[in-house]
């Protein structure tokens, strides 16, 4: 549960260097420069590109996961990645609590990896297995885990359920 509040906080870091570095280019309609004061009409303002922070699919959250210390999304990018996991694993095992246990998925060892072994161990399971990059990134973190930390079963391939009705 921290972990998903810290990749919470690391989206929220990063979005005053977001708008800095928005505002560092620009200037306003009138050919003036932009100054952290001027209001600019949505239609006006660049359209922002694609940030590492967006996460729509496996590979999105893998290159979130990956970025370099000298990248300055780098601290976002990767407290997003952890907290994500943290809260895909947690959403499971909560939803496999008590009378429905036995649809746990799941089982972690004792002691549980830490959180940098456990974003280490699915960015390799994700260079593993490219086949998954293009599924939801919830989906994708959960097959890792049941894959990686399977109920008492031997060999166990998790498939992701049908589209909702």
């Amino acid at each position: 549960m921290r972990l998903a509040v810290l990749g919470c906080l690391g989206l929220l870091a990063a979005t005053p260097a977001l708008a800095q570095s928005s505002a560092n280019g620009a200037t306003a309609p009138s050919g003036q420069a932009m100054t952290a004061n001027t209001v600019m009409p949505v239609a006006a303002q660049p359209m922002p590109t694609a940030s590492p922070l967006d996460i729509h699919n496996l590979r999105d959250l893998a290159l979130a996961c990956t970025l370099r210390n000298d990248n300055p999304y780098y601290v976002a990018g990767t407290s997003l990645c952890a907290g994500y996991e943290a809260a895909v694993l947690d959403f499971h095992l909560l939803d496999t609590m008590g009378s429905r246990h036995n649809k746990r998925k799941v089982c972690l060892p004792n002691p549980a990896p830490t959180r940098r072994q456990s974003v280490a161990g699915l960015v390799s399971w994700v260079q593993s297995n490219p086949q998954y990059l293009d599924e939801p990134a919830a989906s994708g973190v959960l097959r890792y885990f049941i894959n990686t930390y399977p109920c008492h079963r031997k060999t166990f391939q998790w498939s992701p359920p049908g589209p909702m009705q």
